[in-house]
């Protein structure tokens, strides 16, 4: 019975979900691609969602490895490639790319 105990937590620790912490996850291959002014959502992909949020995702020219996901989700779009994008909702309610992955 002690046994048993001790081991309840430990099961119940283990069996637990990791929560995401995005906002939307979502595998498309690479819709309309817009470019415009760094600073004003710069890139954005027509394609990946976030719950209800706008119906494109965007990169801003500062954000970290801005080059690499430019250039992966070019390739991905000309290639009829799939991307699995990673996004979060921004204060005004549009998706933020945060993590991708190409298929």
């Amino acid at each position: 019975m002690r046994i048993t105990k001790l081991f309840a937590p430990l099961v119940l620790a283990n069996a637990t979900v990791p929560a995401l912490a995005w906002d939307g996850t979502q595998t498309v291959v690479p819709g309309t691609i817009d470019v415009t002014d760094g600073s004003n959502m710069g890139f954005r992909v027509w394609g990946p969602t976030c719950n209800g949020a706008s119906n494109f995702a965007y990169l801003l020219s500062t954000d970290s490895n801005y080059n690499a996901y430019v250039a992966t989700i070019l390739m991905a779009k000309s290639q009829g490639l799939s991307v699995t994008f990673y996004t979060t909702k921004d204060a005004n309610n549009y998706c933020h790319l945060g993590y991708i992955t190409l298929h």
